[in-house]
């Protein structure tokens, strides 16, 4: 049974339900129209990466001359605590690569590009960033000897967070700003989906927010209402084959 997949679906129902019964933003497309590519793109990422983590991941846990730098710390509990905070402290780093290369930002664009949030907005990733995401993430693993189990639970909650804090779910303002302090919430978030470069250049957290403010990366405002979402150059409603194409000028 895959649990992961069953968890997923169960934060995708969730959060779902939360933001269609209180929702932030009021928008006048259909539910379907605005999530319907980012599902879709979505589920092509699961297939491709899958597929390319199972072979990666095999050969990693696979080697027997090396270790890892975790080999000889103990309690294993601290090498659990360890593990998920370098590999969320790679996903920072990543994510501010994507907004910082031209290059890089020509495929994270795509997601940048939707004019709304919702839980599906944390599919809508071109497929080429994903897979050359985990490449380095890969190498991570085998450098410090990671434990597969620690690595499934921070995928596991790293998943959650990702349809969390991209929720149109109008999380009371209290609550949130209490959250910010250690997780990157729907109120931080929805200031890095901005169109001013600033607050898109933001909040690049993707579980915790120790990193944005450890880096002077954060920002948090109270009034998000006025906050305009997408990319200013690009007002088109794209389609599966538009967010396949875009980084390549289609």
């Amino acid at each position: 049974m895959n649990w992961k997949l069953i968890i997923i679906l169960n934060g995708l129902f969730l959060f779902g339900i939360f933001e269609q019964l209180f929702p932030f933003f009021i928008y006048k497309q259909k539910w379907t129209s605005r999530v319907t590519a980012n599902f879709t793109v979505g589920i092509l990422n699961s297939v491709l990466t899958n597929l390319f983590l199972a072979s990666l991941l095999g050969w990693v846990w696979h080697q027997k001359l090396w270790l890892g730098l975790f080999h000889a710390i103990q309690p294993t509990w601290l090498v659990g605590i360890l593990s998920i905070l370098i590999l969320d402290f790679y996903r920072y780093r990543w994510h501010v690569l994507m907004h910082k290369l031209p290059l890089a930002w020509k495929f994270h664009r795509v997601h940048h590009s939707d004019q709304t949030l919702n839980i599906s907005t944390a599919y809508r990733l071109h497929p080429f960033e994903v897979m050359l995401s985990y490449i380095p993430l890969v190498f991570l693993i085998l450098l410090f000897g990671m434990n597969p189990v620690y690595i499934g639970i921070y995928e596991i909650v790293f998943s959650l967070e990702l349809i969390f804090h991209h929720s149109n779910y109008a999380l009371p303002l209290k609550l949130d700003r209490f959250l910010s302090y250690f997780i990157i919430t729907p109120n931080m978030h929805r200031f890095h989906h901005s169109q001013i470069v600033e607050e898109t250049d933001s909040n690049f957290g993707s579980l915790f927010s120790i990193w944005d403010r450890l880096f002077g990366t954060i920002c948090y405002r109270r009034n998000s209402h006025s906050i305009k979402l997408g990319l200013i150059e690009e007002r088109r409603q794209l389609n599966i084959l538009d967010l396949l194409t875009l980084p390549f000028g289609g």
